[in-house]
């Protein structure tokens, strides 16, 4: 059964489930998606045992990463979340989205409200998350959104990478 975690004006933010592997994969599995990514783009068995990990965050904490279904027509349409990332040694804002959907400010949508969910439901103090230098759309994202440049440095997978964090008011 599908879980809500929130919604906005013209999304749908739920717990990834199993049935969503396909979905998920045809972003995480796609070069272009996830160039910007330290990893790059993953298998469908890493999908997989990702889509595991989220459904056990659920159970454990009460948050992972979900799934972000698009309301005008219900299709699955990305991802985005609050993940436990050992660079920083704390909560990290993930998130992606297909392609078609660029350039309608829904990636501003999702994340601010996952903001707004770290910050009011879990209580976290602060949230951080991490970009390729290269990502400009995500860093107008991220600077909208109030989030602070720390430092560059290789990130897990020896990309380099900026570190932003955005405490809690």
């Amino acid at each position: 059964m599908q879980k809500l975690i929130f919604e906005t004006e013209r999304l749908i933010i739920r717990e990834v489930e199993n049935a969503d592997l396909d979905s998920l994969f045809a972003i995480c599995g796609n070069d272009e998606l996830m160039k910007y990514t330290d990893n790059g783009a993953i298998s469908k068995e890493l999908t997989k045992k990702w889509i595991e990990v989220s459904i056990n965050n659920y159970a454990t904490k009460g948050y992972g990463m979900s799934a972000v279904i698009y309301k005008a027509n219900m299709e699955f349409i990305g991802y985005c979340g609050l993940v436990y990332s050992k660079d920083v040694n704390d909560y990290e804002l993930i998130y992606a989205i297909r392609k078609e959907y660029w350039g309608q400010q829904l990636t501003t949508e999702m994340a601010a409200q996952m903001l707004w969910f770290g910050f009011e439901t879990i209580k976290l103090k602060t949230i951080f998350t991490s970009i390729d230098p290269n990502n400009l759309a995500s860093k107008k994202i991220l600077l909208k959104l109030g989030f602070t440049e720390l430092y560059t440095k290789d990130g897990e997978f020896g990309n380099p990478t900026i570190y932003y964090e955005k405490s809690s008011l």
